[in-house]
């Protein structure tokens, strides 16, 4: 083992160590090469290989080698002319491998006419092939730059899709439906949604609500929880609280009729017993005075009041019962008439 393979060893093992490490155990290690540049400035090729590697760096899934450090290394193995006579894939492979990166990332920029092309392709390290390439056409430096993000995702679409994480989502209102990158999804709030690894877009829309559209990013295995705060529109507020209102108002009238029953069950079974009592007096009293007519008359009336006061305490006790039992379910699992107070000031 010569004294340059120690060193290069050195070297690396302080680079991945000096690496911070993501929350995934899945990283995968990216070199980016410097890109190319061919009748634009040279200023283009740098802030296109910047932009490419803080893409991807911006995921949380790669771990991006940057063309400065594939120079430092490259430099221990006396093969720093390599940076400039790559132009094909086994020579970037090598690349790769000396970095200990599983991929590697190359390509130009040039000008075409009036017209900025970008070629970017995407190297398998392990294949020693390219596994992706694509070509963009901007109009000027502006639409090349606010595109770059885009491209370097597509880029990398191959690794993405080989490695899967989970979204969910929780928001203020059930029944909503879910987009996920334009494409509308069977599942609903709260349920876990498998994706592929990396960016996506998230829209999330209900009928009388304002949409949410928002971006994040999915981690190998693991849950990404997005919440999300859907602002009803004015007239979903207004019928919301006609709705809840109505509810409400007839939790209170049922529980003052829950009350007024009870008041009147009480009454009523008070007269029933004094009834009764008169009906068990005459029925127990001697024959001589059973025989007395007014003795007769008044437990004949006791008699008659009683079943009419016990049949209108026993309607009173039903609807005690009924009215209370509604006014608790009411007030318990109807609608808050202030659940959207927070937004009744709020204009869109």
């Amino acid at each position: 083992m010569n004294i340059s393979t120690v060193c290069l060893g050195i070297y690396l093992s302080g680079l991945v160590a000096a690496t911070p490490q993501t929350e995934s155990p899945k990283t995968t290690r990216v070199a980016i090469m410097s890109l190319s540049a061919d009748g634009v400035p040279a200023a283009y090729a740098v802030g296109l290989t910047e932009s490419v590697a803080t893409s991807l760096a911006k995921t949380g899934i790669f771990e991006t080698i940057s063309p400065k450090q594939v120079s430092s290394v490259l430099a221990y193995e006396k093969r720093r002319d390599a940076l400039g006579d790559c132009d094909n894939e086994d020579c970037y492979t090598q690349i790769a491998k000396m970095v200990r990166a599983n991929h590697l990332i190359s390509g130009s920029v040039a000008q075409v006419g009036d017209t900025i092309v970008v070629n970017l392709a995407l190297i398998d390290a392990n294949a020693g092939k390219v596994t992706k390439r694509i070509d963009r056409k901007f109009m000027d430096a502006t639409e090349l730059m606010l595109s770059v993000d885009g491209a370097a995702i597509a880029l990398v679409q191959p690794i993405l899709s080989a490695q899967q994480g989970y979204l969910k989502i929780a928001a203020n209102v059930p029944h909503a439906e879910i987009y996920v990158d334009d494409e509308l999804r069977i599942e609903s709030l709260g349920q876990i949604i498998t994706l592929s690894s990396g960016p996506h877009t998230l829209k999330i829309v209900r009928d009388g609500f304002y949409s949410v559209s928002t971006r994040f990013s999915i981690k190998p295995d693991l849950v990404h929880t997005e919440k999300a705060t859907l602002i009803p529109a004015k007239e979903t507020i207004e019928q919301y609280e006609i709705s809840a209102n109505a509810m409400r108002y007839s939790a209170y009238a049922a529980g003052i009729l829950a009350i007024g029953a009870g008041v009147m069950t009480g009454l009523f079974y008070n007269q029933a017993t004094d009834d009764k009592l008169v009906v068990d007096s005459f029925s127990s009293a001697l024959e001589s005075e059973r025989a007395i007519p007014a003795r007769r008359d008044a437990a004949l009336a006791a008699q008659d009041g009683f079943d009419t006061n016990q049949s209108l305490y026993l309607i009173s006790l039903s609807t005690a019962v009924v009215s209370a039992v509604t006014s608790s379910a009411l007030f318990l699992f109807g609608e808050d008439p202030d659940r959207y107070e927070a937004f009744s000031g709020l204009e869109r």
